[in-house]
C-alpha cells in the first residue's frame, strides 16, 4: 500500500463529471498545506496499481512522493545556514557519480528484478549522474520542433517498440548519526518516469521530469551499506506534457542526493512578501510546516524566526510556539510582520535579506537551521498593466532552455552563472523558464543578480495540439478530458512550491503550447488560490477569463499596436510570451518592436525565441569541429525539425551571435537625443524605473568623417529614474563645412555591480551633427591611354588597367600597382543565400528562384565608347536579363588615376511581375591576397537594413576570414551597411577602394553563394555546415546598392518589414572603384 499524492477522492469525481457534462472546470482548491495535509490521510491510501500500468495512466504520476516543498536545504549547523553547497555539511550525502547502469530500447526487454539485493549487475556498465542516456551512447536523441515520439499520437497512446529503459544502481553507506533521523532522497530531474526501491523494496514513483522528487526513505534503511535502484521509462503518459521544443533525451539530469533531518522537522515555509501603504511599507507573511515522524505525540517546540539585513543587522527576531504534534502529523506557525521602508528588490535593484529559521526543541537546543534570501517586492496586474512595486516595467526578456553543447541537458552552476552574466551585460532584464522549471541555482541567480522571472510549469503538448496554431482534435486533447485533470495541478503546484520564496518569480505561465480548456482553466484557479494578486499567464488562453497577460507569441508589430491604439483590452496589456525569432541570421525589425512597447503603455515588452542554440559540439573525422543540429545525431530518416534547434542568442557555448549587440543597444536603459546637437547640447533620459543614473559616467568622442577630432570622459550622471538630465558638451573645435561629423557616446559604470563589471558600457548611442553626402570633386588630370581592339577595350593608367570584355561587355582584366585583381568578371547579382527566415515564405523558392541566376545570364544588347578627353572615358553599356527579361544598363566613368566611377540603371520588365529581389548589387570576385578589409561604414559587427542600430558609423579594420559569421546551417552573413567606402588591400597595402554616391553595403568571403542551400527542399534533403562549404581561394565581393533586411518576426511565413524588401521596380544608383594604398 502505497500514498497516491494525486486528487483521486469524491472532489475529483465530481470535478470529472462536471467536466464531462460542460466541459468547464471550477476546482476550489484550498491552500498548499491544508491540500497536501489530506492528502497524507488515510482515507487517500489506495492500492498500488499494476506497475506495469504507472507509466501508462494519465491519473497515476506520483506514488509516496514527498508532496512539493519550496526548494532549500535543511542543516543541522547553524553555520551553514545560507549555504549553496550543503555536500560538506554532515547531513548531506551527494550520490552524483558512477552508478551501475542497464540500458535496454524496450519495456519488454527491462530486467524485472534487478532491484533485489542478491541479483548480479556484474556485467552492467556504468554511467554519470547527472547524466542524459543519448549523448553518452545509449540510444537516440531526437530533435523535434513538437512531436512527442510520432505524429498524430493519441493520449494514452505509448511506443510499441522503442521505449527505452534505463535501471540503475547505487550503494552507498548509511552514517551512523543518521539512523534516528529522517532521511529523504532528493533527485533533481529525471525524465520522463522512474521508480525507485531501496534494499530491494519499493518505495515509490514520479513523473514531470523538470521538477525534484522527493522520498522518506526512512523506513526502508538499514545500518551500514545501502542499495538504491532506479527504474527509468524514456516515454510515459508524462511525455504528453513534455512536447516542448528541445531534443529529446532521457535520464537523470540534474543532482541525486540524500539529507537527515530530526524526526520533528520543518517540512517547508512560505515567506510571501508584498508591499502595503503605497509600496512604502514591505510585509512579511510566513507560513511554515513543522512535521513530527516521532512515534508519538510532541509539545514544547518553537520556531526562532531572525530576519537581517545585507549588513546581518537584525531586523526582528520572535520565537514562536509550536503547537502540539501528533504521531505523524503536521501543524502551520503562522507569523506576519511588516517592515517600514525596506529595500526593494527589483531587476534593477535585487536588494535582499536573509530570512533564517531554527527549529528549537523541548530543551531549547536549536536541532534544525535554514536560510534563504527574500525580497520585499510586489508583483500584480493593476491599472492594465503588470506592476512591480507599483512600476509598470518593460520586461526586456529572453526565453532560455536548459542546454550544454555536451551534456545536453546537464547543466552546470557555472554554465548558469555565464548565463545570468551575459542577460545582464546585455540588457536584458527577464528570463522566462521555457518551457519547465529550472535548477534551483538558476533561480538562486536571478533573486541575486537582478532578472525577473516567468516561471513555468512544464506542460507542453504541442504533440497533440496547440491553441492559435491550426486545428486539432479537442475531444482527443488531454486538456479538455478530465482523467488528466489532477496531473495538471499537480504539475503547477510542483512548479508553484519550488519558487513561491523567491523574489525574482514575478509572474508565472501555466506552459507554454499546450492547447487550451477545462484542464488549463483550473490550474489558473488553482494558482490565483494560492496567491491571488500574483500574475499568471496563458498565451494559449488569448484574451479569455483565465490570463492576466495577452501574450501571443509572435505578434506582428501592426497587431500589437492595434491592441494598444483600439484599446482592444484596457484590464490587461500586452507581454509577448515569445517573439523575434532569432534562428540563423535574423532579429530584423527588433528596433521597431521597441519603438511600440515605449510608445504605448499597454504593450509591456516580450521575451525573445530564444537564449541559447541547442546544437551539440561535434567533430568530424579529421577533428573539425562544428554545430551539430536536428538530423546530425539522428539515425538516417529520422523526422527532424532540422536546424530548428538553433535560434539563439548565442552559440550553444555562449559565444554571442552578432545580434544580440543589436538586443543590448535597443534595450539599453539610457536613451539620448538633442535639440541642438552642433552646439553639443545632449539630453540624457534615464529608462530605469528605480535607480538614478548616480555610479555611472558619460563619455564622449566627436568624429569627423570617421575619426576622433575631439573627446570628453567622465562625465558624472544624475538623472533620476524615468527623468532626463540636460547636458552641454564643449566640442572644442570649429567644425569644417563638408565634413560629415557624428557625437558617440557612452555610458559606463563607475564600480563594479553584480556581474556588471568597472568600466562596462552599459548604453552607447550615436548622433548625427551632418547629413551625409557627395562632396563635388575635381578629377586630378592624368593621362588615359586608350585601345579599342577586337575583343576589348583596353585603359591604361597611373599605375592601372582596365579591359571591357566587346563580346560580354563585363570588364576582363583590373591590373593594379602590377597585380591582376579579377578572378572572373565583375556582373550584376541579385541573389543572396537564403536565411532561415527566408525560406519558409509563401512560394519564396518558386518565385525568388529566378534572381539567383539571373546575374550569370546576361546578353550584351549594345556597348559604346566615348573618349571625353585625354583623361577620360566614357563605356555605356547594356545588357539584357534572360531570366527576368528586364534591361540592365551601366555607364563607366574612366579616369587616368584609375578611378571608375559606374551608374546603373536596372529596368523592371514592364511586360513580366516578378517577386521582391535579394539584393541589388555587382559582385566582384578577387584574388585572395586582397583579404585585409577597412571600411568606413557601420560596425564593427555583422548588420543589415532591418538591424543596424547598434552598428555605429565609423572606421573599422578586419579580414574577409573575420567578417564571416559562421551560422550553423550556412546562409547570408557577415554583411556591413551605409558604407561610404570600403578597400580591400593585400600584405603591402595596395588594393582597391569602393566607394558610395553617398552610401553602399557591402559583404565579403570566401565562399560562392551557389555552394550554400538556395531552397528549402535542399535543406531538407541534407544538412550543411559552415565546413562543408568549398573555400574556392578567391573573395566574393559583393558591392550592393541595397540587400533585402533579414527579417525576425517569425521563420514560418513572416517577411521583413515593408521598409526593408526590394520590390520589383526600377532602380538607378552609382558607385566608384580606384587602385588604392594604404
Amino acid at each position: 500500500m502505497f500514498q497516491l499524492n494525486v486528487i483521486l477522492d469524491k472532489a475529483l469525481c465530481f470535478v470529472h463529471s462536471c467536466l464531462v457534462r460542460m466541459l468547464v472546470i471550477r476546482i476550489k482548491m484550498i491552500k498548499y498545506i491544508s491540500v497536501w495535509l489530506a492528502f497524507t490521510t488515510s482515507m487517500f491510501v489506495l492500492a498500488v496499481p499494476t506497475q506495469s500500468l504507472n507509466w501508462q495512466n494519465p491519473e497515476v504520476f506520483r506514488i509516496n512522493k514527498e508532496p512539493a516543498r519550496s526548494f532549500f536545504y535543511s542543516y543541522d549547523n547553524a553555520d551553514a545556514a545560507f549555504s549553496k553547497t550543503p555536500w560538506d555539511q554532515p547531513n548531506h550525502i551527494l550520490l552524483n557519480g558512477q552508478w551501475k547502469f542497464n540500458w535496454v530500447n524496450s519495456v519488454k526487454k527491462k530486467p524485472d528484478d534487478f532491484y533485489q539485493t542478491n541479483f548480479d549487475h556484474s556485467q552492467w556498465g556504468q554511467i554519470a549522474v547527472p547524466a542524459n542516456w543519448e549523448v553518452n551512447g545509449y540510444g537516440t536523441p531526437f530533435y523535434h520542433s513538437h512531436q512527442c515520439f510520432k505524429a498524430n499520437a493519441v493520449p494514452p497512446e505509448m511506443p510499441v517498440h522503442y521505449n527505452p529503459v534505463g535501471s540503475y544502481l547505487k550503494t552507498f553507506t548509511l552514517p551512523a548519526e543518521w539512523t534516528k533521523k529522517q532521511v529523504f532522497v532528493h533527485f533533481g530531474a529525471v525524465k520522463s518516469a522512474f521508480y525507485l526501491w531501496i534494499n530491494g523494496q519499493e518505495v515509490g514513483y514520479s513523473q514531470d521530469s523538470k521538477t525534484a522528487a522527493e522520498f522518506d526513505i526512512s523506513a526502508y534503511l538499514q545500518a551500514g551499506e545501502n542499495q538504491l535502484a532506479l527504474q527509468v521509462y524514456r516515454y510515459s503518459d508524462g511525455s504528453y506534457f513534455e512536447c516542448q521544443d528541445m531534443w529529446r533525451v532521457s535520464g537523470i539530469e540534474r543532482d541525486v542526493y540524500l539529507f537527515a533531518t530530526p524526526k520533528v522537522h520543518i517540512k517547508d515555509f512560505h515567506a510571501y512578501t508584498t508591499l502595503t501603504d503605497n509600496y512604502s511599507k514591505g510585509e512579511l507573511q510566513l507560513s511554515v510546516v513543522i512535521d513530527n515522524k516521532q512515534d508519538k505525540t510532541v509539545s514544547g517546540y518553537q520556531l526562532k524566526v531572525q530576519l537581517f539585513d545585507h549588513q546581518q543587522k537584525t531586523l526582528f527576531e520572535e520565537n514562536l510556539d509550536i503547537k502540539k504534534l501528533s504521531k505523524d502529523k503536521s501543524a502551520v506557525v503562522n507569523y506576519t510582520t511588516s517592515i517600514d521602508s525596506p529595500d526593494l528588490w527589483s531587476a534593477e535593484t535585487p536588494n535582499l535579506y536573509d530570512l533564517k529559521l531554527t527549529l528549537l526543541d523541548t530543551q531549547g537546543k536549536a536541532i534544525e537551521h535554514i536560510g534563504h534570501n527574500i525580497g520585499f517586492r510586489s508583483t500584480e496586474l493593476k491599472n492594465g498593466n503588470i506592476l512591480i512595486n507599483g512600476q509598470p516595467v518593460l520586461f526586456k526578456g529572453v526565453n532560455r532552455h536548459e542546454h550544454d553543447p555536451v551534456t545536453a541537458h546537464v547543466v552546470t552552476r557555472e554554465l548558469m552563472l555565464k548565463d545570468v552574466q551575459l542577460m545582464k551585460q546585455f540588457n536584458i532584464n527577464a528570463v522566462r523558464m521555457a518551457h519547465y522549471p529550472n535548477d534551483p541555482y538558476m533561480y538562486y541567480l536571478a533573486d541575486l543578480y537582478g532578472l525577473y522571472v516567468m516561471d513555468e510549469a512544464n506542460t507542453e503538448s504541442h504533440g497533440v495540439g496547440a491553441a492559435n496554431q491550426g486545428p486539432y482534435d479537442p475531444d482527443t486533447h488531454l486538456v479538455n478530458k478530465p482523467e488528466w485533470a489532477a496531473a495538471y495541478i499537480d504539475r503547477v503546484s510542483n512548479m508553484y512550491h519550488a519558487t513561491k520564496n523567491n523574489p525574482s518569480v514575478v509572474m508565472r505561465s501555466l506552459g507554454n503550447e499546450s492547447g487550451d480548456g477545462p484542464n488549463l482553466e483550473a490550474t489558473y484557479d488553482w494558482l490565483k488560490q494560492q496567491e491571488p494578486n500574483s500574475p499568471v499567464i496563458s498565451e494559449q488562453a488569448q484574451m479569455r477569463r483565465h490570463t492576466d497577460v495577452y501574450g501571443q507569441m509572435y505578434a506582428p508589430i501592426s497587431d500589437i499596436e492595434r491592441y494598444a491604439k483600439r484599446k482592444l483590452d484596457i484590464t490587461r496589456p500586452v507581454i509577448l510570451i515569445e517573439y523575434e525569432h532569432a534562428m540563423g541570421n535574423s532579429l530584423g525589425n527588433f528596433k521597431e518592436y521597441w519603438d511600440s512597447f515605449e510608445k504605448y503603455p499597454s504593450l509591456q515588452g516580450g521575451f525573445i525565441w530564444d537564449w541559447v542554440d541547442q546544437t551539440f559540439a561535434m567533430k568530424t573525422l579529421d577533428g573539425t569541429p562544428y554545430w551539430g543540429y536536428g538530423g546530425d545525431l539522428e539515425p538516417d530518416a529520422t523526422v527532424s525539425s532540422l536546424s530548428f534547434s538553433a535560434n539563439g542568442l548565442v552559440f550553444a557555448d555562449r559565444t554571442p551571435y552578432p545580434y544580440l549587440w543589436e538586443v543590448k543597444n535597443v534595450q539599453q536603459n539610457v536613451g539620448f537625443s538633442s535639440d541642438d546637437i552642433e552646439s553639443g547640447a545632449l539630453t540624457i533620459f534615464n529608462k530605469h524605473y528605480f535607480v538614478s543614473l548616480q555610479g555611472y559616467s558619460l563619455s564622449w568622442q566627436l568624429l569627423a568623417e570617421g575619426k576622433q577630432v575631439a573627446q570628453g570622459q567622465g562625465l558624472p550622471l544624475s538623472a533620476e529614474a524615468q527623468q532626463k538630465q540636460h547636458m552641454q558638451l564643449d566640442y572644442g573645435i570649429q567644425l569644417q563645412s563638408g565634413d560629415e561629423y557624428f557625437l558617440n557616446v557612452q555610458v559606463t559604470a563607475n564600480k563594479t555591480n553584480g556581474v556588471i563589471p568597472k568600466g562596462h558600457v552599459i548604453a552607447w548611442s550615436q548622433l548625427a551633427l551632418t547629413e551625409v553626402s557627395i562632396a563635388p570633386k575635381d578629377q586630378p588630370k592624368i593621362q588615359l591611354s586608350i585601345s579599342d581592339k577586337k575583343q576589348a577595350y583596353h585603359f591604361k593608367g597611373r599605375e592601372f588597367s582596365l579591359s571591357i570584355d566587346k563580346t560580354t561587355g563585363l570588364i576582363s582584366s583590373m591590373v593594379y600597382f602590377g597585380n591582376e585583381l579579377l578572378k572572373a568578371s565583375p556582373r550584376p547579382d541579385f541573389w543572396r543565400a537564403p536565411t532561415d527566415n527566408d525560406l519558409p515564405i509563401k512560394d519564396y523558392g518558386d518565385k525568388i528562384s529566378p534572381w539567383q541566376k539571373a546575374g550569370k545570364d546576361t546578353s550584351l544588347v549594345s556597348i559604346k565608347l566615348t573618349k571625353e578627353s585625354k583623361y577620360q572615358a566614357k563605356i555605356k553599356v547594356e545588357h539584357y536579363i534572360n531570366s527576368i527579361g528586364s534591361r540592365y544598363f551601366t555607364t563607366y566613368h574612366i579616369f587616368g588615376n584609375g578611378e571608375v566611377n559606374v551608374d546603373v540603371y536596372f529596368y523592371a520588365a514592364p511586360h513580366k511581375k516578378q517577386s521582391e529581389i535579394p539584393r541589388l548589387g555587382t559582385l566582384f570576385e578577387l584574388d585572395k591576397q586582397y583579404s585585409n578589409v577597412s571600411w568606413y561604414g557601420r560596425g564593427p559587427h555583422e548588420n543589415y537594413s532591418d538591424r543596424n542600430t547598434s552598428a555605429h558609423v565609423g572606421q573599422y579594420q578586419s579580414n574577409v576570414a573575420d567578417l564571416f559569421v559562421a551560422y550553423v546551417r550556412p546562409q547570408e552573413n557577415g554583411y556591413r551597411t551605409d558604407v561610404r567606402h570600403v578597400s580591400f588591400f593585400n600584405k603591402d597595402g595596395k588594393g582597391i577602394t569602393f566607394k558610395g554616391a553617398p552610401l553602399i553595403g557591402f559583404g565579403a568571403q570566401y565562399y560562392d553563394t551557389a555552394d550554400y542551400h538556395a531552397t528549402a527542399a535542399q535543406v531538407k534533403a541534407k544538412n550543411l555546415h559552415p565546413h562543408e562549404l568549398p573555400n574556392k581561394q578567391k573573395i566574393y565581393v559583393n558591392i550592393d546598392y541595397m540587400q533585402r533586411g533579414v527579417g525576425g518576426t517569425n521563420t514560418w511565413g513572416a517577411k521583413p518589414l515593408s521598409d526593408y524588401v526590394i520590390p520589383y521596380l526600377d532602380y538607378q544608383y552609382s558607385y566608384s572603384f580606384m587602385p588604392s594604398k594604404q
